[in-house]
């Protein structure tokens, strides 16, 4: 019974953070269109709200994890994953935000933004596969979506 009280919730938990990293896409490409049109600087307020909204998110999927994992190699990747998961968004919507604010040298904040998104990706999918090595729930859930 827990086990599927556990698939029903990471399903809704990345569901919910998938939706909100779809706006913060669009936030940001909507701020890469509007850079090079003049400031900008209005956009920093919805970026602020769904930074906001993606770290409350990260937030309710470790407390979530959290509440289900009791082997201690488990919850120290959990932690790991959340200060990761943290650091990366804070950077995310500060190096955006400068961006459209500091509207001098666009080429290279956007550049930098690319560069942190890549390499942020690459870290996060091996955050996940170890995590997933620990937790039998989250290797089931990526079997049941292959």
């Amino acid at each position: 019974m827990a086990q599927s009280v556990r698939m029903e919730r990471e399903r809704e938990c990345k569901q919910r953070h998938t939706r909100i990293g779809y706006a913060l896409l669009a936030v940001i490409i909507l701020a890469f269109a509007l850079m090079f049109f003049g400031r900008a600087t209005w956009v920093t307020v919805p970026l602020g709200l769904v930074g906001i909204a993606l770290l409350i998110s990260d937030g309710e999927k470790y407390r979530m994890r959290r509440s289900f994992l009791c082997e201690s190699a488990a919850q120290k990747m959990l932690r790991w994953q959340l200060v990761y998961d943290v650091v990366n968004t804070s950077v995310l919507i500060i190096m955006v935000g400068g961006l459209l604010i500091f509207s001098q040298d666009n080429i290279y904040w956007a550049f930098a933004v690319v560069i942190w998104g890549i390499i942020t990706e690459v870290v996060s999918r091996r955050l996940h596969r170890a995590l997933k090595a620990h937790d039998p729930i989250l290797r089931a859930l990526e079997l049941e979506e292959a």
